[in-house]
């Protein structure tokens, strides 16, 4: 909600976007707080299905339906009533965009985003496969050391030098690089995954693919860093909860980001406007995220408002289709506050739509199907295994 009242506000509030980029930003709060809470729930998710099939089919139904949807609506809106604004460099080769696009990795691939906010969506899909493949390997449950390595890469200086969209851009050396990192880091874990059989080549090649595109990313390698630190932080705190983690080291692993995300900001050279204070924006937006995590999960046994979860069972319609609504519908008589009233409170109109007709029938289905797949699949291991093992009689003339 809080990346709606951003978007919102900053389109027709010029003040407020000076604002955010000098003291706080709430849409990139809103982002950071939502990557704790995934990297909490995932790993969760994936270790009490234990079934890859049926995680994957899950997370796909929870997200590509809605998603194709909102995609869709953008070019309808683009092309037939010309409200929506796209990229240039989107229209220079619209097919190959809109097909990228609905990969919802094109943060990854150089390609310009249909939704802006879409952007978050990519470092959630390299986050489900790196889960998968530590879930595989059976280091998933390491998160505090993952995590520090994520804070320790955001605050060296030289890790702002990596470029951005290196594969559309490497020289050899780079090239050479890229593909001496990503076999190793395939190597390292189809030989922690031996154990898992014909699983740990699946986990291998999820490394395969999930690393250079994360080299691909378009954002400083350093903030990079500090995002997927954010992810596995969530599930550091997801593993104070259920005893494997002792408090005192989550809060180290805490502590350090906090002092990682101080570090980068202080070394980062780049402020989009003359005289904005990113620095200070970034110390405080991520601070806070921190902050609201940790009391909401301290505060966890306590009661909510039901309005307020209702708008977390909806935010995933929030994210997506706030940006519709506002292109949309445009300015409303002139006046700035109607606007924005008219646009926020359209979005969650709408969101309560797209929820109820697109986004919970699509997690239903990923609940059904994933079910099936999971029990044909199983049904299928027990026959192939049943078929090699040898009967008892064989057993007992041996």
């Amino acid at each position: 909600m809080v990346v709606v009242v951003q978007h919102a506000l900053e389109l027709v509030w010029p003040a407020w976007a000076r604002f955010s980029l000098s003291w706080f930003r709430p849409g990139e709060f809103g982002v950071v707080l939502f990557f704790l809470c995934s990297g909490f729930i995932i790993p969760a998710s994936l270790e009490r299905h234990g079934s890859q099939s049926r995680f994957w089919i899950g997370r796909f139904f929870r997200l590509y339906p809605l998603y194709w949807f909102a995609l869709a609506a953008v070019l309808v809106l683009h092309y037939g009533f010309g409200r929506y604004p796209l990229d240039p460099a989107f229209l220079d080769h619209p097919v190959r965009s809109a097909a990228a696009n609905a990969t919802m990795a094109q943060d990854f691939l150089g390609v310009p985003l249909a939704l802006g906010q879409s952007w978050s969506l990519a470092y959630e899909l390299a986050f489900y496969g790196l889960v998968s493949a530590f879930f595989v390997a059976g280091v998933h449950k390491r998160s505090a050391p993952i995590a520090l390595v994520g804070f320790a890469l955001a605050a060296l200086p030289f890790v702002g030098r990596v470029p951005g969209v290196a594969l559309a851009n490497m020289g050899p050396k780079l090239a050479l690089l890229v593909a001496m990192l990503t076999l190793g880091a395939a190597g390292a874990v189809a030989w922690l995954a031996r154990d898992a059989e014909r699983l740990r080549w699946v986990a291998a090649g999820i490394v395969v693919v999930v690393l250079p595109l994360v080299v691909n990313r378009p954002e400083n390698f350093k903030t990079t860093s500090l995002l997927f630190a954010t992810l596995f932080t969530g599930t550091v705190l997801y593993r104070w909860t259920t005893g494997e983690l002792r408090g005192a080291t989550a809060a180290a692993v805490v502590a350090v980001g906090a002092v990682a995300v101080v570090v980068m900001s202080m070394t980062t050279d780049f402020d989009p406007l003359p005289d904005a204070n990113l620095e200070r924006a970034e110390i405080t937006t991520y601070l806070g995220a921190y902050a609201v995590f940790g009391a909401a999960l301290l505060a966890r046994a306590a009661r909510f408002p039901k309005s307020l979860l209702y708008l977390g069972t909806i935010s995933y319609s929030l994210y997506l289709v706030h940006s519709l609504v506002i292109y949309g519908t445009g300015w409303v008589a002139g006046s700035a506050a109607a606007t924005a009233v008219v646009w926020i409170g359209l979005s969650v109109a709408v969101s309560t739509v797209t929820y109820r007709y697109i986004e919970r029938p699509a997690i239903d289905a990923g609940h059904r199907y994933g079910v099936s797949s999971s029990a044909t699949l199983t049904s299928s291991m027990w026959s192939r295994w049943r078929a090699r093992a040898p009967s008892r009689s064989a057993q007992a003339r041996r």
